[in-house]
């Protein structure tokens, strides 16, 4: 299956404005898809909107995508470390999809030493 092209990503973006349209980004790699948005009208911002997003979306495939991101060094924030320590204790989510989740909030707890 091709990726979608970033531009038709973008396209979609300023047609709907939801952060649904920007899922597909989880798809390229992290921290090089940042560089590749940077001419365009898709803000960090709006990437790390999406990434929170993900990490509560209905399919744990884009949870999945959204957490190898963070393991990646995608910066995190309470709410989104919050995030990561409710999947972590969700028996629906897959064991690997939780240890994942519960090593990368632990990682961030300590290094802003809560």
């Amino acid at each position: 299956m091709a990726m979608v092209e970033i531009e038709e990503i973008e396209h979609r973006w300023i047609e709907s404005n939801r952060l649904i349209s920007l899922l597909v980004l989880l798809e390229y790699e992290y921290p090089e898809i940042m560089e590749r948005i940077q001419p365009t009208q898709i803000s960090t911002e709006s990437v790390a909107e999406m990434l929170s997003f993900a990490l509560d979306f209905g399919s744990r495939h884009w949870a999945e995508k959204a957490v190898t991101w963070i393991e990646s060094g995608f910066p995190i924030d309470i709410s989104i470390c919050d995030k990561l320590l409710k999947i972590s204790a969700s028996k629906i989510d897959s064991q690997n999809l939780r240890h994942r989740s519960l090593k990368q909030a632990k990682r961030w707890q300590r290094a802003i030493a809560i």
